[in-house]
């Protein structure tokens, strides 16, 4: 690092700073002026009352073919000044970010070449210490704009979660959506064929109450029944194909009503598969998140309907529920057509011969649902975590370049207020130097501590958002632990 003890001559007077107004020509000194300072022409202070890095032209002034304003008398030319647009910029912009935005010079980065520059500077006839800063600084000036906007533009926030088993939960200030569980029973007439422990209409009922029963509280069931009117005969074929009905909806919480539901449900008529899996879609509540339809049948569609189109079309539709089929005690040519109403309906099927069968498969899904909790959480964590280092390392690579940068500016500045020694007034000279030295060191900070902010609010989001999806995913996995195992 420089010191102001290298610029002091052999005579030993002290460093001076050369003008009052030399800060300004920057837009970004380093503090109030040396009281010493000398007083700027008064060409100097008109071009620096205009702002920091705006060329400056008088009332008689004109353009010469180098592009460089010039004055009427023939003294100081200012150097024209290329603005960068940040018309979308998030927030106002402070002055120093303002005049940083422009152009660079021919000779900065690495393009930089000091005899050049000196060369270049002259050119603008310079005699004042203000002068000579904002003609060198014209050729010299680094580009910053890109990362100053990337500074100003920094968005420390990490993408939403994928969504969770039970689709994410609606925005804080929207009202809380509810996790939809519709069950859909098959009361055709081969349901009341015996079975095990009653008929087979008794062990969907009671394995049916199990499940729901385990489910969390918060949890809206629906209860559709399809071909429970008329009967199985063939005169009555056309009034039990049209039956499709909504018996219950109501929280998982409600067992006692749903129990007193399914109690009044008798099995009597004939298949409508597609009409139940085409009406399903009605029983979705308007809060939902998110929807899981289990279709549980004794057999085919026996009305005519196309029940694997219906379950495409409802896997399609609004929140795009999940249609899973579970086959009670169906013989291999139905199993054919039930898997692929399941595989249209983004489901699975799951055949069962028993009651127990039909518990069992209940409880793998909440093994299931337990199991896609803890992944969702590791994956959360895991994007959570790499996210929130991007932007840590944006943070830092961006500050860092501002900071190089400007140290860089600095540095050459400096260098070529030392060269023009001989050439130039002690004052001036010394004032050239001041000059780089506060703009250098303005920048260098303003590098520093965005760069600081912007990492902290990188940091401080990641941390909060991996505390969010842990509680959320470990929370969700207990509930279900604790509902599996009572």
């Amino acid at each position: 690092m420089r010191t102001m003890a290298r610029m002091t001559r052999a005579t030993g007077r002290p460093v001076v700073a050369a003008a009052a107004g030399l800060a300004l020509l920057a837009g970004c000194g380093g503090g109030d002026p040396p009281e010493a300072a000398v007083e700027p022409s008064a060409d100097a202070a008109a071009a620096t009352s205009a702002g920091p890095d705006e060329a400056v032209q008088t009332a008689d002034a004109g353009t010469d073919e180098e592009g460089v304003t010039a004055t009427a008398a023939g003294g100081f030319r200012a150097p024209e000044v290329v603005p960068v647009p940040f018309d979308d910029a998030p927030r106002e912009l402070t002055a120093l970010e303002r005049s940083l935005l422009r152009e660079p010079g021919p000779y900065a980065g690495d393009g930089y070449d000091q005899d050049a520059v000196i060369e270049a500077a002259r050119s603008h006839h310079p005699t004042t210490a203000e002068e000579w800063g904002q003609a060198i600084l014209a050729q010299i000036h680094e580009d910053y704009a890109a990362d100053v906007m990337d500074t100003v533009r920094f968005d420390p926030s990490i993408a939403e979660n994928a969504a969770d088993p039970e689709e994410q939960q609606p925005e804080e200030g929207q009202a809380v959506g509810s996790n939809h569980v519709a069950l859909v029973l098959d009361a055709s007439g081969s349901m009341a064929a015996d079975s095990a422990n009653g008929s087979r209409m008794d062990e969907a009922k009671a394995a049916m109450l199990g499940f729901v029963e385990s489910l969390p509280e918060g949890t809206f069931v629906t209860l559709r029944v399809y071909g429970h009117e008329g009967n199985n005969l063939e005169v009555d074929k056309e009034e039990s194909c049209a039956s499709s009905e909504l018996v219950f909806d109501g929280p998982a919480a409600y067992l006692e009503g749903l129990e007193g539901t399914l109690g009044n449900v008798e099995p009597t008529g004939w298949t409508p598969l597609a009409m139940a899996i085409r009406d399903a879609a009605a029983d979705v509540p308007a809060d939902a998140t998110d929807s899981i339809v289990y279709v549980v049948t004794d057999g085919i569609e026996s009305c005519g309907g196309d029940p694997v189109a219906a379950a495409k079309k409802l896997a399609g539709s609004g929140i795009e529920p999940i249609v899973n089929v579970v086959g009670f005690q169906t013989g291999d040519a139905d199993t054919e057509q039930l898997q692929a109403i399941a595989a249209a309906g983004g489901g699975e099927f799951t055949a069962a011969g028993s009651q127990q069968d039909l518990e069992d498969y209940w409880d793998e899904e909440y093994s299931r649902m337990m199991s896609a909790w803890n992944e969702w959480r590791s994956e959360a964590l895991k994007s959570i975590n790499e996210q929130g280092r991007a932007n840590m390392r944006e943070a830092d690579e961006v500050g860092q370049r501002i900071m190089a940068a400007a140290n860089r500016e600095k540095d050459r500045g400096m260098d070529i207020s030392e060269a023009l020694a001989d050439e130039l007034e002690y004052e001036v000279k010394t004032g050239i130097w001041r000059f780089f030295y506060d703009r250098g060191t303005e920048i260098w900070r303003y590098g520093y501590d965005t760069k600081t902010a912007n990492w902290s609010a990188a940091y401080d989001q990641k941390v909060t958002r991996w505390q969010d999806a842990y509680r959320t995913g470990t929370a969700k996995w207990s509930e279900y632990y604790e509902k599996r195992t009572g």
